[in-house]
């Protein structure tokens, strides 16, 4: 089976995040396990190169990440018989493929607060027309990740919508995880407006008035990076680490207590998968993503405001048995988030019967 995936970035884009890993895992699977020839088709970024293959996939890049949904577009026009399926990745806006009959739609999230938390009073005219883009693939079958998307997708019209979730790369532990002796806070994620990583800073303001000798560790980078650092100024116990991957990273979410996730919404929130797998519950608000990634009162809580979070906190740091409680929930949650569970999942909702 030939494979076209459409979306504005992809997994070698620093500006990547939880999308481009889902897409990545998915193609990388159709490749290597369903023997599917995979191309996917996103915009340049520095130092990228315009073709590249990665485990098996293949990389196309043109544009930016405006343009590129003018050539996506053309380009599935151009190839629309090459290919058994044409996968349209929707990111506040798709690539106008809904009128091809090999057409599916992957949509994490609808963007509707993001447009105006990013943009302001401008962000309105984005906010009218995503849903009336959107509406033009009601007829497609659509993939999503998770059942608040899945909602909004069918009261938008919507009938033949797939949840397949993301998942991790490894493995949880079997036995509970030695945490830092300092209890310590974790925010992981790139720091943009929509993630509103400063939120995580008020609520660590807050949780030192009880916790004194409490840490603050923000993980990632981006545009709110230098701002961030100017906030945190003078607050005893913040540390930003930056950009960190891999071990590195696996080790700061095991040491963590916890992690906070105050964004405006999410498509899921993979990084709630990430730290239950390292045995930390999260703390995040009670929006779309994040009330179908975090179990509340089971693998952490959800929030309705930064006091709320703050006495949370507080509560759950100061009962040593719910919150190991917690933490063996999250390990044993996260076992559920195979990717080669979900590559089988994601092969099934594409394929017909007779296909498979």
């Amino acid at each position: 089976m030939r494979i076209l995936i459409l979306n504005r970035r992809d997994i070698g884009n620093p500006a990547g995040g939880g999308a481009e890993i889902y897409t990545h895992e998915i193609a990388r699977g159709l490749v290597e396990k369903y023997h599917c020839y995979v191309e996917v088709f996103s915009s340049r970024f520095r130092d990228g190169l315009d073709r590249e293959v990665i485990d098996g996939v293949h990389y196309i890049r043109k544009g930016n990440e405006i343009t590129v949904h003018w050539w996506g577009f053309l380009y599935a026009l151009k190839n629309r018989n090459a290919f058994d399926n044409i996968i349209d990745e929707f990111n506040g806006i798709g690539f106008f493929t809904f009128m091809l009959p090999n057409s599916i739609l992957l949509i994490h999230q609808l963007y509707k607060e993001f447009w105006t938390t990013e943009l302001g009073m401008l962000g309105n005219l984005p906010l009218v027309f995503e849903p009336i883009i959107l509406k033009q693939y009601k007829n497609r079958k659509t993939i999503t990740v998770s059942n608040s998307t899945k909602k909004e997708l069918e009261n938008l019209g919507f009938h033949d919508v797939h949840i397949v979730m993301n998942a991790v790369k490894r493995w949880p532990s079997h036995a509970l995880l030695k945490k830092d002796n300092i209890p310590t806070l974790t925010f992981l994620g790139r720091l943009k407006s929509t993630k509103r990583p400063e939120d995580a800073i008020r609520i660590f303001q807050k949780i030192k008035q009880d916790i004194p000798i409490a840490s603050l560790w923000i993980i990632g980078r981006g545009p709110e990076e230098e701002r961030l650092k100017i906030m945190a100024k003078g607050l005893e116990g913040v540390t930003f680490w930056g950009w960190v991957d891999g071990e590195k990273k696996t080790s700061l979410l095991e040491r963590s207590h916890l992690l906070l996730v105050p964004g405006v919404r999410e498509g899921f929130g993979i990084n709630v998968i990430e730290a239950a797998a390292a045995g930390t519950p999260a703390i995040g608000y009670d929006v779309p993503g994040l009330k179908d990634s975090i179990r509340h009162g089971e693998t952490g809580y959800l929030m309705e405001s930064l006091d709320d979070a703050a006495s949370k906190i507080v509560s759950l740091l100061g009962d040593k048995d719910l919150y190991e409680k917690l933490s063996a929930n999250c390990l044993q949650y996260s076992k559920g988030f195979d990717w080669a569970k979900r590559i089988d999942e994601f092969w099934h909702k594409i394929c017909n019967s007779n296909t498979i």
